[in-house]
């Protein structure tokens, strides 16, 4: 054994105490010297700091904890900012009027025991001093808002003398009023109040230091570097430990006191690895939301203030909003008893209630005897007189506006909207976003990249709006939430497809803080990402100009809009052009690293596209489902993110459902919502307040679970005879219409038919067969058939036009497919004299292999 090593050994038992009694032997020795408390204080503090560093480099704990240049400039700013010139300032402002105020309570200052030893006294303020800050620090670390500020302190990823001067000048404030001010009231002499900052200044140092030390039987009484490395673990059960700022005295007394002797701390800082370091950044990470737990982008100053008059908003959501729907939710029977009796009695004298005689329904059984189910055909002419007349023949209240969806016709639907549904839409808004925002709060940290359809869209001849609902509510959102958004609502509203998705782009590209995407259907986000890509370089040359070369066809007033949103950002475009450079292209993970939450449908075919589209997201991404939703009416509100469960609004229309198996087979037997069972797969029939009474959706929704009494439901997909992939929903009417017209236009003979909507691929494939061997053009009758669906289908014509659905795809099949096709089905145990072909479907629930017939 050399002698170096006993030497070392001796050495790390012996700096801590011999550095710490000698700086306090100098503080005396000057004080004997009538040098002054200040520069006896100073000089004993400096000469510590000094031999710390000393011993830093001659036997460091770990070479990686060696400062960088950088890591001392910040660290050095803390030290003179918050712990020599913010306490100097707080002693000065706050210990001078409190003083003034306690004159005239004199007696408050002999409480202190002047006349014990000095020794004596310090060690009477360590421990009640530490006994204070030991419950401040474990307040810290314990309540999320204040662990924000205390966070900066932990915030670095090795530990050396000077950093232990890093805190958020909040941090220290709330320090000095458990620490240095209690005892300037009490009278503590100055001799001792300097004695104390000698030790608490020293003992600070070696808390923090790099040096390869031990203090034995000391890590029992001293908060030392042994002990206090743990606490700056990025473990947060390590963390949470040794909160004792110079003893460790209330840890042991209160069992917080961690120390295993048998490893080292692996990893320190917060898991946040990315959270800035940085004195100017540091001074705003605690208005940053949780940027200590997950990567998101600082806020300035005004960012801060939105996004904390935003939390104000959700809590009072909470009372407003969710309170009584989780009353409502108890009393499922009773909640839809109500909503019924409710829309009837206030349609009672309505031509329509008259002619049902809602003023004689007390139940669901007598609403079942007295009114049939609808289908929008059905309830057209009394839509069409009201809109007409203004009279009271669907509902009672007035139409204020119609959304507008395709229908079985090629005449769109026009669905009534009463101020009462986008009051109740505005709720329902509200009620989600406080719902995503208890799980994922970190989406509202930064901005929003949502999509809506425009507000109006067009009137009919009565003057009446039609357009839609949830785009009205878009755009009367409050301010507050409006400033959180980067596309304004009259955007929706551009009529060239091409040009309004390029202006979206051009507007979320200039923001690397968006952390929340939201639209309906995910198709949207393969558009954004196509147009991004294919247009990256005038994207990028407009962001760093401030300009849009996209708004030529834009009307003026949305082109100001617009306008007032564009700011030159040429850094901005240097880091997308690095992305897109490095990559070769542009995803959204790479553009918004900050993305949390992406809110939009998950079930049915839009799965299929959100999966294809996760590639391009962060990893780590959470997502939302948007709910059971349509034109008609908002059917749930998303309860659980895990099984994207939704709990149906049962507060403002009536439920009604019929098994899955039994709608198909026409023998229906319709269910009140509390009935139904886990697992089962039902129909949908609902009553809204806006006159769509007994409406069959011809949705399927499947059972998920339970919200307290109230049954939870996902959304399947679109019943018999519908097919949905990008929003378009596709009719077997309009299919046999459009086959019909092609038969005359090409005269062809058509033996059979099948129509598969693909989802993974995002288009529609149909299978022809014709009487003859004849071939066909099948590009031409493809282009033919897909014009027909455009002219029948507004919103297929919407999704062809913007790319969300690719081109249909024409396949001719063999002579004797369509026998093929009828045996494989009775195999499988259909009867011959029931079987009909379900000639609209999706892929993935077509069993027949329809590719093997495909004519070569």
């Amino acid at each position: 054994m050399s002698f170096r090593e006993p030497a070392a050994r001796y050495l790390t038992y012996s700096v801590y105490p011999s550095v710490i009694l000698g700086c306090i032997g100098i503080f005396f020795g000057l004080l004997n010297l009538n040098a002054g408390l200040l520069t006896s204080s100073y000089v004993a503090v400096f000469l510590g700091a000094f031999l710390v560093i000393a011993f830093e480099l001659l036997t460091p704990h770990q070479l990686t904890w060696r400062p960088k240049p950088s890591d001392i400039i910040d660290d050095g700013l803390f030290m003179l900012a918050v712990q020599v010139l913010l306490p100097r300032a707080l002693s000065f402002l706050v210990a001078y009027y409190v003083l003034t105020s306690f004159t005239a309570h004199s007696w408050v200052f002999g409480l202190w025991p002047n006349a014990w030893n000095i020794g004596l006294q310090v060690g009477l303020m360590v421990l009640i001093a530490d006994f204070f800050r030991y419950w401040l620090h474990r307040w810290m670390h314990e309540s999320q808002r204040l662990w924000k500020f205390h966070a900066v302190h932990h915030s670095p990823k090795k530990l050396y003398w000077l950093n232990v001067g890093r805190f958020h000048p909040v941090d220290k404030t709330l320090q000095f009023f458990l620490d240095a001010l209690p005892f300037i009231i009490l009278g503590v002499g100055e001799d001792v109040l300097a004695l104390y900052f000698v030790f608490y200044s020293i003992n600070g140092f070696f808390q923090h230091c790099n040096i390869q030390l031990q203090l034995g039987p000391l890590n029992y009484l001293i908060s030392g570097p042994q002990l206090h490395r743990w606490h700056h673990s990025r473990i947060s059960k390590e963390a949470n430990s040794n909160y004792g700022n110079n003893i460790i005295v209330w840890d042991l007394v209160f069992g917080t006191y961690f120390f295993p002797k048998s490893r080292r701390v692996e990893e320190l800082g917060l898991l946040n690895r990315d959270y800035p370091l940085d004195f100017r950044a540091q001074m705003r990470t605690p208005f940053s939301g949780s940027i200590d737990r997950s990567k998101l982008p600082l806020r300035s100053t005004a960012e801060s203030i939105i996004n904390g008059l935003f939390n104000l908003r959700m809590r009072l959501l909470r009372h407003r909003l969710y309170q009584p729907f989780i009353d409502n939710s108890k009393n499922t029977q009773d909640t839809q008893l109500t909503t019924l009796r409710r829309i009837l009695t206030n349609n009672a004298g309505t031509e329509f209630g008259r002619q049902h005689h809602f003023d004689s329904i007390k139940s669901h059984e007598d609403y079942v005897k007295n009114v049939p189910v609808h289908e929008y055909e059905d309830l057209r002419p009394f839509i069409e007189k009201q809109d007409a007349t203004r009279a009271s023949i669907l509902t009672t209240k007035p139409v204020v506006m119609y959304n507008q969806t395709s229908g079985t016709t090629g005449r769109p639907k026009y669905i009534p909207v009463l101020q009462e549904t986008l009051d109740s839409l505005k709720d329902t808004q509200n009620l989600f976003t406080f719902l995503q925002y208890q799980y994922c709060p970190e989406a509202y940290a930064g901005r929003i990249l949502g999509m809506a359809s425009p507000d109006i869209e067009d009137h009919l001849e009565s003057g009446t709006p039609v357009g839609s609902a949830s785009g009205h509510v878009y755009k009367s959102m409050p301010r507050l939430a409006q400033r959180k958004f980067v596309v304004p609502n009259m955007v929706f509203s551009i009529q060239d497809y091409e040009t309004k998705y390029l202006v979206i782009c051009r507007l979320a590209l200039a923001h690397n803080d968006i952390t929340l995407l939201a639209s309906p259907n995910p198709s949207t986000f393969h558009k954004l990402l196509e147009l991004t890509n294919d247009n990256k370089e005038a994207l990028i040359a407009d962001i760093a100009t401030g300009t849009c070369r996209f708004l030529g066809e834009v009307d003026a007033r949305t082109r100001a809009t617009i306008q007032r949103r564009l700011h030159r950002n040429p850094k901005r475009a240097r880091a997308l052009e690095s992305i897109a450079t490095k990559n070769d292209r542009i995803s959204f993970a790479a553009a918004w690293p900050y993305l949390k939450l992406v809110t939009t449908w998950t079930g049915g075919s839009c799965g299929i596209s959100l999966d294809s589209i996760r590639p391009d997201l962060p990893p780590d991404i959470q997502v939302a489902d948007l709910g059971y939703l349509s034109s008609e009416f908002r059917g749930t509100v998303t309860i659980d993110t895990e099984t994207n469960g939704g709990v149906p609004t049962i507060d403002e229309n009536f439920f009604e459902f019929v098994r899955k198996s039994e709608w198909e087979e026409e023998r229906p037997s319709f269910l009140p919502l509390h009935q139904l069972e886990y697992g089962e797969a039902y129909y949908v029939f609902v009553t809204t307040p806006a006159g769509l009474y007994r409406y069959n959706m011809n949705d399927i929704v499947t059972v998920g679970g339970k919200f307290f009494t109230t049954p939870t439901l996902l959304f399947s997909q679109k019943g018999k005879g519908i097919t949905n992939v990008t929003g378009e929903k596709l009719y077997e009417s309009q299919l046999i219409d459009a086959m019909n017209a092609t038969k005359s236009h090409f005269e062809i003979d058509l033996r059979f038919y099948q129509a598969l909507a693909d989802d993974a691929e995002m288009k529609y494939r149909i299978y022809v067969e014709v009487a003859t061997e004849q071939r066909i053009d099948t590009k031409a009758v493809g282009e033919y058939v897909d014009g027909q669906f455009r002219d029948a289908n507004m919103e297929y014509k919407s999704k062809r036009a913007s790319g969300r659905l690719g081109p249909l795809e024409m396949v001719q099949l063999q002579p004797g497919t369509g026998e093929a096709y009828k045996l494989h089905y009775l195999a499988a145990g259909q009867r011959e004299s029931q079987f009909k072909p379900v000639i609209l479907q999706h892929t993935k629930d077509f069993s027949f292999d329809i590719s093997a017939h495909r004519m070569s």
